[in-house]
């Protein structure tokens, strides 16, 4: 009985130093030019061996080096794994057990624990602190990184009952948040369960609340019918958010730069019973590159950003940016507000929109906007998503 135990804790142990093995491949072979969503699935498809629970597994301890393991500088490769473990984790973990029991006893405790414990400080530690507005809570920012957002879904209107009465048949659980905002598991395949985009939207609940400026003015008016322009509309989530705070009330045109995105973008709007009055692509950073003269009384300028309010949710990010990416990026986002200025009516509204926590993107390109263009301040604010397990974004509201 005893020799049997030994072979198995022998077994278990090997098993967890192949996970931190591969981990290390993983990690090492890493280039960050794609999601490393993808080099996993690559990995994986090559390597047959893994079932499962082992590619979860090593899933988890790579993604856990992302959020962490750039507070840990004069470590190995896999100590940096082993101790991001320990602080993404909150719950007792077999590895750990193993190959750490001392971190292992102190899994349960909070955050500013563990890190006084290993004798770190996340916030003087993060890379790019410097560049975080001082709008922004850093202490509780940083702080996130060590937690995986969750999944939320936007429920189009009308469609409350069914929408949760399918999650409940299915057994899933959920939070519900304000105005039809609900929070799930991020692992939940809710593509199985609703009929996406018609039925619910998935949606960060920061990137639900970017138009809240017109849901708290209801005194706005507009010639009918809303003419709105979504400018870099990417996947279509906001034009699909627009339309349903309008109530369908708007004649709506988008755009982006690159052809294969802007059909997809096409498909999703269709999806979702959303009518585009035109559709074009356009390199707005260019001069001369928007192809129409038509006028708008909304344009939606949800510009190409660092990211960095989301990422909590891709956490490679943190490892593979640059800082002079900032500049360049903001440099990017004042030639886009210049070039599509022109296109809003007089006394339409402009939203410029980030996914960032950098002052330079956000507070300074707002300055630059009021001062180089005949657009006039409005609101702007951050929508806060590290207290709810969300993305953080940038809205700043003008007029002409």
């Amino acid at each position: 009985m005893f020799v049997a135990l030994i072979i198995l804790i022998i077994l278990l142990v090997s098993r967890y130093l192949s996970y931190i093995f591969n981990s290390v491949i993983l990690l090492n072979s890493y280039s960050a030019e794609a999601p490393f969503a993808f080099h996993l699935k690559k990995y994986f498809a090559s390597n047959k061996k893994f079932g499962s629970t082992d590619r979860k597994t090593i899933a988890t301890l790579c993604y856990h080096y992302f959020r962490a393991g750039h507070l840990f500088a004069d470590k190995s490769l896999e100590d940096k794994i082993l101790f991001s473990l320990f602080l993404c984790e909150h719950f007792d973990n077999p590895i750990l057990k193993a190959l750490k029991p001392e971190l292992n006893g102190k899994i349960s405790d909070t955050i500013e624990n563990k890190c006084q414990f290993l004798q770190i400080s996340p916030v003087s530690s993060f890379p790019f602190l410097t560049e975080i507005s001082d709008m922004i809570n850093k202490e509780s920012f940083i702080n996130s990184f060590f937690y995986q957002p969750l999944l939320f879904l936007r429920i189009r209107p009308g469609r409350d009952k069914i929408v949760k009465d399918k999650l409940i048949g299915a057994g899933i659980s959920f939070t519900e948040n304000e105005n039809n905002c609900l929070a799930l598991k991020n692992s939940i395949a809710i593509n199985d369960i609703l009929a996406l985009n018609k039925e619910a939207v998935v949606q960060d609940a920061s990137s639900q609340r970017v138009f809240s400026y017109l849901s708290n003015n209801s005194a706005i008016s507009f010639l009918q019918p809303i003419s709105c322009w979504d400018c870099c509309a990417a996947s279509g989530g906001k034009s699909i958010l627009l339309y349903d705070v309008l109530n369908k009330n708007i004649k709506l045109t988008v755009s982006d730069i690159r052809k294969t995105v802007l059909y997809n973008c096409q498909k999703r709007l269709k999806q979702a019973g959303v009518n585009i009055h035109n559709s074009f692509l356009a390199d707005l950073v260019s001069r001369g590159g928007v192809a129409t003269k038509e006028e708008f009384s909304i344009i939606v300028c949800d510009v190409p950003c660092s990211g960095s309010g989301t990422w909590a949710r891709t956490p490679e990010q943190l490892h593979s940016f640059k800082k002079n990416q900032i500049d360049s990026y903001a440099d990017r986002q004042k030639k886009i507000v210049t070039n599509v200025e022109p296109h809003l009516q007089n006394g339409g509204l402009l939203f410029y929109i980030t996914c960032s926590v950098f002052a330079k993107e956000n507070e300074e390109v707002v300055k630059y906007i009021s001062n180089n263009t005949g657009l006039k301040l409005l609101d702007e604010k951050y929508m806060e998503g590290f207290d709810r397990k969300a993305d953080t974004m940038f809205v700043a509201v003008f007029t002409k």
